[in-house]
């Protein structure tokens, strides 16, 4: 068992290893079409606050009140969006600007809001100001927030959480599941065998990503995957057994989850795909469940044909996988 378990597990890192085609960070049409939308929307909402602040007087201060705590909680975001822009298309930007004003004073029309709709309104900007907001505006604000990029941990503790489940149909084989991710984090569907979930940063044009997956083991009648099972391969001559032949072993040891025995292992590697070469560095959270084994792995691109990807390497993001690791769930455990 422990010869099979260690092949499985050889086998489930090379296909977590293999890199997608990333695209290169920074600036693209995509975020410049969520940017355009999220000022859209701050523009907007300002309009509409200092409108109804002329006509409604009563409430003017309520809606001062609602601009500034917006204000402190995205005003890095809002900057950042602006700065961004100007930087890579100035011009357009002015442009794109002008005719975002434009439009919403042309199609936000204050004389149709009765006095309560603009209490109303004034009260969805302060829910606003807590991060009560549409997607994907939300998503692109927090993409901006000052403190995320350095710390991504921070949007999973301030409570900027998405949510995901799975009641074990499909690719889970039977176990029913749910994790969390930072909201910037989107959720796509495995394109492999057995990768159940992939949550990649930035929107999900980022670098950095986490993948849920998992396969069944050979176990014979009867047989089952112990504590002391794990604890015998958890050897650290036999844990680099589980990283591909051409991967650097960092470091490695025994986790519980869910009140599962398993491990982690930590490495670096190169891998290619068609022209091009990527430096990686990942870490690897098994755990063994019933005849399943289940495989989380986070994983950062550090460099892309030799050239640093400049984003903070793997220890940027190595509590953030710990956080979204601990949040791990599985329904119905004991039954």
């Amino acid at each position: 068992m422990k010869n099979t378990i260690c092949l499985i597990l050889m086998l489930l890192v090379l296909i977590l290893s293999a890199p997608n085609v990333f695209a290169e960070i920074g600036f693209s049409n995509a975020l410049a079409k969520d940017i355009a939308q999220a000022y859209g929307f701050y523009l907007g909402q300002i309009y509409s606050l200092g409108e109804i602040s002329k006509k409604y007087p009563s409430i003017s201060g309520l809606a001062k009140i609602a601009k500034l705590e917006f204000w402190a909680t995205f005003e890095s975001s809002i900057e950042g969006m602006d700065t961004l822009m100007a930087k890579h298309v100035q011009c357009e930007w002015k442009e794109v600007k002008k005719q975002l004003a434009s439009q919403i004073k042309n199609h936000i029309n204050i004389e149709q809001i009765s006095e309560t709709q603009a209490r109303q309104f004034v009260e969805l900007v302060r829910e606003r100001a807590k991060g009560a907001i549409e997607s994907p505006v939300i998503e692109t604000l927090l993409l901006f927030k000052s403190g995320y990029e350095n710390n991504p941990e921070r949007e999973f503790l301030d409570g900027y959480k998405f949510k995901y489940s799975i009641n074990g149909s499909g690719k889970a084989k039977g176990v029913a599941f749910s994790i969390e991710s930072p909201k910037t984090w989107v959720a796509k569907e495995g394109n492999r065998p057995n990768i159940v979930q992939k949550f990649v940063s930035e929107n999900g044009r980022g670098h950095e990503l986490l993948l849920i997956l998992i396969k069944e083991l050979p176990l014979q009648p009867g047989e089952k995957i112990t504590e002391q099972v794990v604890l015998d391969i958890l050897n650290p001559k036999n844990i680099q057994d589980y990283i591909p032949d051409d991967a650097t072993y960092l470091n490695g040891g025994a986790i519980t989850l869910e009140n599962l025995p398993g491990l982690w292992v930590h490495f670096r590697m190169d891998m290619s795909r068609v022209r091009n070469t990527f430096g990686m560095e990942a870490i690897s959270y098994i755990l063994l469940y019933k005849n399943k084994m289940i495989q989380i792995q986070g994983k950062v691109i550090t460099s892309i044909n030799g050239k640093s990807t400049g984003r903070g390497g793997f220890a940027k993001y190595e509590e953030l996988f710990d956080l979204m690791v601990n949040s791990f769930v599985i329904f119905n455990m004991y039954k």
